[in-house]
């Protein structure tokens, strides 16, 4: 045992080295381990590597890489094993303020979701309730003031009263579709398949895209948060369908299982590299926004694609959370 070794462990040498055995100084709920790793030494394997916790002379532990080799003679026959031990304490805290700086990230990412949600409630809300009420009082006004005109008057004014009775017309279609873009309220009142058939209605009108939506009823009723998700993800995958996919068609089909209910999204544009776009470091905003949805849910994401072939979005969240 070299001095390094001596000076973690808090020992002199002439305490340890012919006075105790290795297996002494490893803590015992790591023992097993140890243990394990040995069996086969040197029979089946000659490396063994582990990560272990050594106890220090003063009661204290720290976290330690093992890696014990087999020393053999020119016949092959074992004489004797030698082990290097590395202190990775660094390591492990390092990994530790990862680990809780990551659930930081989830936890605020988790809570951003759940303000914007809200905050697109308040202003649906605000846009039906009052502005979608103004829009249809001044409709209502303009109605009368043409039934309330003179042959003479109606035959001067008439034309621009009827074309600002249709731009107020549009005007509520516009704050209507607005308004369900950012909190569908039918998704409250009738569910996930019901909204989604509404939006791609919308989606289709809007774009000229074939949007057909496939669900075998009845579609079970999730909790409010896993619903929003999933009808989420349809929006944005649609979204990325009309900037990407130069698609002509797309399907989204629901399916319940006695586990879970998924949300597929599939088009017949012109696709991607999948896995090139899963990686990290390459990931749009739109897929770790999704991820990100998912995932506070307890839920998952596959994305199935390839150039020329079309792409599948895949979103899956468990029943009875």
């Amino acid at each position: 045992m070299n001095r390094t070794e001596l000076t973690w462990l808090g020992y002199a040498r002439q305490e340890l080295v012919g006075k105790r055995r290795f297996a002494e100084l490893i803590a015992a709920r790591r023992y097993g381990d140890y243990k394990c790793a040995l069996e086969s030494f040197g029979t089946d394997k000659d490396i063994a590597e582990l990560e272990i916790e050594l106890v220090r002379r003063d009661g204290s532990m720290f976290d330690a890489f093992l890696r014990i080799a087999a020393v053999r003679d020119s016949q092959g026959t074992f004489l004797y094993a030698r082990a290097t031990v590395i202190d990775i304490t660094a390591r492990k805290r390092a990994e530790a303020e990862t680990r809780i700086h990551a659930e930081q990230l989830q936890a605020i990412s988790q809570r951003v979701v759940e303000i914007q949600e809200m905050e697109r409630r308040n202003l649906a809300a605000e846009l039906h309730d009052r502005l979608g009420q103004d829009l249809a009082a001044i409709n209502l006004n303009l109605h009368l003031v043409k039934d309330q005109l003179s042959v003479r008057s109606r035959t001067k004014v008439g034309p621009r009263l009827d074309d600002s009775i249709a731009l107020v017309e549009r005007t509520v279609e516009v704050v209507r579709d607005v308004a369900g873009a950012l909190r569908p309220l039918v998704l409250d009142d009738y569910g996930l398949a019901v909204t989604l058939r509404s939006y791609g209605e919308q989606f289709a009108a809007r774009t000229g895209i074939r949007v057909t939506v496939a669900a075998k009823q009845p579609v079970p009723r999730l909790q409010q948060d896993a619903e929003m998700a999933l009808f989420r993800i349809g929006q944005e995958a649609l979204t990325n369908v009309l900037k990407h996919a130069k698609a002509a068609m797309v399907r989204l089909t629901l399916a319940v299982d006695a586990q879970s209910v998924s949300l597929t999204i599939a088009d017949d544009g012109c696709g991607f590299d999948a896995q090139s776009a899963m990686d990290h470091r390459t990931r749009g905003l739109g897929l770790l926004i999704m991820q990100e949805r998912l995932r506070a849910v307890d839920g998952s994401l596959r994305i199935e694609s390839q150039p020329g072939a079309g792409t599948s979005v895949v979103a899956k969240v468990r029943r009875g959370r």
